[in-house]
């Protein structure tokens, strides 16, 4: 009876939903090629280095820059560079940037890396000038000669102003409008086209923003003023201006000034010991908080030469920095348009 049984085996059509799933993950594929894999890591580290340029120059948007912000900016376009030269360097990156040609996106990067090394090249020869007039300042300042100091600033200040001119060069370059792309141009030129485009914009509104630090921290330096003391009248006068005859009698004058001052400053010791030993409960709680703040106690000369000294150690330090990345930018700057440059116009 087991023989009128007969077996089927019955296999699923496919259904139409499924059909058309995997021809919307077909054109998902499709759409999502404005970002090639083969690219991804090399832009996404390039955008990932301009959004923290960007986040450094958005968190130091204040008015009263400091030495810290200005390096950290610096630092940070060396980084974009670096991430730069990499992209362009890469063996797969060069082939479809080389079918931008001569066109106007490629003319309008060409020109923003000239003028963004030739404005990084003035700031470096005035740097260095800064640099030394900065010194020569510190060094009045120290001394306390008011001519030389009034001096060393106006030559400070004039080295300086080469720098909000050069801000503005550099602003110039990040608020032009972008480039129109050319027609029918691929989707993996376009995307490197834009991360270039982007990460010019964002170098050149970094560097305007070290410009200004740099010109705000040189004009503040420049700007503090010390009064020094002048020359007490029984001070002899220098002897260009005293004769020999005039000699013993100033000699003469110097002993009773000194004879009364050592009068004067016994008798003050002496108030001062009999109101100390009077008022010794009283006077304890306010040593100890004298002795906290340090600051409060300072001459009002004290405390200004002492904000003096402050801000020239701040641009000090700020120069000091700058320099030392700013020739990695200029050469990365140079190295960056000369690399393009080949990219665009292959000579073989």
């Amino acid at each position: 009876m087991a023989g009128y049984y007969r077996r089927t085996i019955s296999f699923p059509t496919p259904k139409a939903a499924a059909a058309a799933n995997g021809k919307l993950a077909a054109a998902y594929r499709v759409r999502s090629a404005s970002l090639p894999c083969r690219f991804h890591p090399l832009v996404l580290q390039l955008d990932d280095d301009v959004a923290a340029l960007r986040l450094v120059l958005g968190g130091h948007a204040t008015p009263s820059c400091s030495a810290s912000s200005v390096s950290a900016a610096a630092s940070q376009i060396g980084r974009v560079l670096v991430s730069l030269s990499d992209l362009l360097h890469h063996p797969q990156a060069q082939e479809p940037l080389r079918r931008l040609g001569m066109s106007p996106l490629a003319e309008r990067l060409l020109d923003d890396f000239l003028r963004l090394a030739d404005a990084h090249g003035s700031f470096r020869q005035a740097l260095v000038a800064l640099a030394a007039h900065q010194a020569e300042t510190r060094a009045a300042l120290r001394r306390g000669d008011p001519g030389r100091l009034a001096s060393a600033a106006r030559a400070q200040r004039r080295a300086g102003r080469d720098l909000p001119r050069l801000a503005a060069a550099a602003r110039a370059v990040a608020a032009r409008a972008p480039a129109p792309l050319p027609e029918d141009l691929q989707p993996e030129t376009a995307a490197l086209g834009a991360a270039i485009a982007d990460s010019t914009v964002a170098v050149a509104s970094a560097s305007a923003a070290v410009f200004s630090g740099v010109s705000s921290l040189s004009n503040a330096a420049a700007a503090a003023r010390v009064e020094v003391a002048s020359t007490p009248c029984w001070v002899t006068a220098p002897s260009r201006f005293t004769s020999s005859s005039d000699a013993p009698r100033t000699s003469h004058q110097r002993v009773w000034w000194v004879a009364d001052l050592v009068r004067w400053m016994s008798r003050a010791k002496r108030r001062s010991a009999g109101k100390q030993s009077s008022a010794n409960d009283d006077d304890a709680s306010t040593s100890s908080t004298a002795q906290l703040r340090p600051e409060a106690r300072m001459k009002p000369e004290e405390r200004a030469r002492k904000a003096a000294f402050e801000l020239h150690d701040n641009l000090e330090r700020c120069i000091a920095s700058v320099d030392g990345s700013g020739e990695k930018v200029f050469r990365a700057l140079i190295n960056t348009r000369v690399s393009l440059l080949n990219i665009l116009s292959p000579t073989f």
